[in-house]
């Protein structure tokens, strides 16, 4: 494998790696976009609670993922498609035995799926994959050198797959993602979320401990509206992550004392947007 070394890198990675893979938190561009793909099948755009940009999602288990760490307390920032320095990957190869990705003669480069950074501890690097995919020789050659890269830069390395994504938390994000889809990121405003979240927070309170799902219906008589208008205000907030809300558990099962409105997000969203 050592004339790895020799073969020239991808030309629209090489373009990538000028603008993308680099900085933190709100000025962090992911190396590999939705855009960039043939088929966008089960991606997503979603906006992430503690970076306070719009992450690229690949998969239904990656929006799983990164929706577990983005609302996790400790998290302080969350980089997808993070690329690993090509020469180290070269190496970690020709070490391994390992042919390095390529297509027809020309190197790809090797992208973890989610770097997340947290407050206190080191850093913790995570490849997302099906479990149907993990009989694949190919696939386990690829997370070796994954793992490899991690593991010598003393960053933990973790893989995730669908197996991790409890029943409940699966629902939740079916249910949240066609929100995620009828959004117009470039028109996003944060002020005017919280207006309509904090709202509707306000509203649901009078029920504390009864399901919210039941109570946006009682509201929507209350306040003349159609049917399902207070549910979508919810669907909307949670999406945006302006509501907080215990996604471990089923959307319908939510009573109201668990939703709050996250003032954290509001921040991040209108630090980010300030320039």
């Amino acid at each position: 494998m050592s004339d790895d070394a020799n073969k020239p890198l991808d030309p629209s990675d090489q373009k990538k790696l000028k603008a993308r893979g680099h900085g933190f938190g709100a000025s962090y561009k992911p190396f590999i976009q939705i855009q960039d793909l043939s088929s966008s099948g089960e991606s997503v755009r979603a906006p992430g609670r503690v970076t306070g940009r719009i992450h690229h999602l690949l998969s239904g288990i990656e929006f799983a993922a990164f929706s577990i760490f983005d609302w996790y307390h400790d998290t302080a920032d969350i980089r997808e498609q993070f690329p690993l320095p090509l020469e180290e990957t070269i190496r970690l190869c020709a070490e391994m035995g390992i042919k390095h990705p390529q297509i027809r003669g020309k190197l790809k480069i090797v992208t973890t799926d989610l770097l997340v950074d947290f407050r206190e501890g080191p850093p913790l690097a995570i490849a997302v994959k099906p479990v149907s995919e993990l009989g694949k020789a190919r696939t386990i050659e690829k997370l070796q050198i994954e793992k490899a890269y991690w593991e010598q830069a003393g960053v933990g390395w973790k893989l995730f797959t669908d197996r991790e994504v409890s029943p409940s938390l699966k629902e939740n994000l079916q249910w949240i993602r066609p929100a995620l889809a009828d959004i117009r990121w470039e028109q996003f405003s944060s002020e005017v979320e919280d207006s309509s979240s904090t709202e509707l927070i306000t509203r649901l309170a009078t029920y504390s401990e009864q399901k919210a799902t039941r109570c946006c219906a009682r509201l929507d008589d209350e306040y003349g509206l159609e049917p399902g208008s207070h549910v979508q205000m919810l669907r909307y907030g949670v999406a945006t992550r302006q509501i907080k809300a215990p996604l471990q558990k089923a959307y319908h099962d939510w009573k109201c004392s668990e939703l709050v409105f996250d003032g954290v997000a509001s921040t991040q969203w209108r630090l980010s947007h300030a320039n």
